[in-house]
C-alpha cells in the first residue's frame, strides 16, 4: 500500500514530509522538541496590580494557561499530520486547521488590530538604550559573564534580576516595569517560543514600550502565524525540534478530540490571585487531569488514536452557544476575521489563514476549495530575509 498522495498535485512536498519516513520505518526518528515548559515557575511572580493591565491587553489568558504542562507526544504526531502545503492537518475525518476563532475562544488574544511588525535589527546601541528607557538600566557583560545582550536577543534571566519582585506597595511606575518584563517572559516562554534558549528578541520590546500601542495589536493573529510557520518547518524530515505557542495547539486538540483529552477530575487550580475573573475557554483544563480512559506521552498509542478516528470522533463546533454566553465579551471582538482568507503577518513571518479547507468547523458544508496563490519563497524567508535552512537543504537535496 502507497501511502502518500494519490496526485502529487496538491501535496507536493510529500518527499520531504515527516510521515514517509514514519511509514517507511514503522514509527520514524524521534522528533525531540525543545522543552520550554512554560510553568509558572519560569516567570515573575504575579500581582494583583498587574491584573487590570493584563486583562485589558488581553494576555490574562495566556498567563492563566501557561501552568499547563505540555504532552509532547500528542504534539509530535499532529505535526506528523500537518500539510505546510494546506495549512491543515490531514486526518482520517478529513481536513482541520487551528483558526482565529480558535485563538479567540481558547486563549482570549486581540485578533483584530494593527500588525505585529517593526524593525528587527538595532543600529548604534538602539536595543540597549531602548532597554535602558523601559527598565532603568542597560544590559552590560561584567567581568567574565556573558553578555545579556547579544546579536538582538536579550537574556531572560538578566531581565529576572532587574526586575524583582514588587513590594507590596509598589508604585505606576514599577507596576508598569513589571508588567512590561512579565510580558516579555509571555512572548518568549509561551507566545513566540524559538529555538534560542532562554532568550527573547529585543524586536518585540517596542511593542510593549507603550500600553497604548500595545492593547491595538492583533497578537492572536500574530502568534498563529508564527505557530503556522513553526508546523510547516517541523513536519520536515531531518528537523528535530518545533517552536511556537503549543499551548494552543495542545488544548485545540483536547477540545476537539475526546479520543485523546484526559479527563478533568477536579475544578479549575489557578494562581489564587485570579480569583473568580472569567477567562478564555481554554482554562478548563487548568486543573488536575485523569488519564485513565486516554494515554499520555506514548506517541505509537496517539498515532494509533488518529488512525482509527471515525466520522464522531472528532468535534467540529465544541463551542457551544452556552459556552460562549459564559465567556468575557473579548471574542465577539473579531466574529468578523474567523472566516478571514488571507495572509496572517509576525514581523518576517507572512503565511496563510485558510479556513475554506475545514468549513465543518463553522458548521458549514465543506465544498472543493479553490487554489490559493502565495509564494512559498515569502513562506520560507527568516529572520535574517533570506530562506530557511531547511528550504536550502531541500533545493540541494
Amino acid at each position: 500500500m502507497y501511502p502518500g498522495p494519490k496526485k502529487p498535485s496538491l501535496l507536493h512536498l510529500q518527499p520531504s514530509h515527516r510521515s514517509t519516513i514514519v511509514w517507511e520505518v514503522s514509527g520514524g526518528d524521534a522528533h525531540r522538541s525543545r522543552r520550554r515548559n512554560p510553568t509558572q515557575a519560569r516567570f515573575p511572580a504575579l500581582h494583583e496590580s498587574m491584573i487590570p493591565i493584563l486583562q485589558d491587553l488581553k494576555f490574562d489568558g495566556v498567563a492563566r494557561l501557561s501552568s499547563i504542562s505540555i504532552d509532547w507526544s500528542l504534539i509530535i504526531v499532529f505535526v506528523e499530520r500537518w500539510r505546510p502545503e494546506t495549512h491543515t492537518s490531514h486526518l482520517p475525518v478529513g481536513e482541520c486547521t487551528i483558526t482565529l476563532h480558535d485563538v479567540s475562544v481558547l486563549l482570549g488574544l486581540r485578533i483584530d488590530g494593527d500588525v505585529v511588525t517593526g524593525s528587527t535589527s538595532g543600529v548604534d546601541n538602539g536595543w540597549k538604550l531602548l532597554i535602558q528607557q523601559i527598565f532603568g538600566k542597560a544590559p552590560e557583560a561584567k567581568d567574565k559573564e556573558k553578555n545579556p545582550l547579544k546579536g538582538g536577543r536579550l537574556l531572560l534571566s538578566w531581565l529576572t534580576l532587574v526586575c524583582s519582585a514588587l513590594l507590596v506597595d509598589p508604585s505606576e511606575e514599577e507596576v508598569i516595569r513589571y508588567t512590561q518584563s512579565y510580558i516579555l517572559q509571555l512572548i518568549d516562554g509561551v507566545l513566540f517560543t524559538d529555538h534560542s534558549g532562554g532568550q527573547v528578541h529585543c524586536m518585540y520590546i517596542p511593542l510593549i514600550q507603550d500600553f497604548g500601542r500595545c492593547r491595538k495589536l492583533a497578537w492572536g493573529a500574530a502568534m498563529l502565524a508564527y505557530l503556522f510557520r513553526e508546523l510547516c518547518k517541523s513536519c520536515r524530515t531531518g528537523v528535530e525540534e518545533i517552536a511556537g505557542c503549543l499551548l494552543l495547539l495542545q488544548p485545540w486538540a483536547w477540545t476537539r478530540l475526546p479520543v485523546l483529552a484526559p479527563v478533568p477530575r477536579s475544578p479549575i487550580v489557578e494562581n489564587p490571585i485570579w480569583g473568580d475573573r472569567v477567562g478564555p475557554y481554554g482554562i478548563r483544563w487548568c486543573c488536575s487531569l485523569k488519564f485513565t480512559d486516554t494515554t499520555s506521552h506514548v506517541v505509537s498509542t496517539h498515532r494509533l488514536s488518529l488512525d482509527a478516528l471515525g466520522p464522531t470522533h472528532f468535534i467540529w463546533q465544541p463551542y457551544s452557544d452556552e459556552i460562549l454566553a459564559n465567556l468575557p465579551d473579548f471574542w465577539k471582538e473579531g466574529v468578523d476575521l474567523w472566516y478571514y482568507k488571507g495572509p496572517l503577518v509576525c514581523f518576517y513571518i507572512v503565511d496563510p489563514h485558510l479556513p475554506e479547507r475545514c468549513m465543518r468547523q463553522f458548521g458549514m458544508i465543506q465544498v472543493i476549495p479553490l487554489d490559493f496563490d502565495f509564494s512559498e519563497a515569502l513562506h520560507d524567508i527568516n529572520l535574517q530575509g533570506k530562506k530557511s535552512k531547511e528550504t536550502l537543504l531541500l533545493s540541494i537535496r
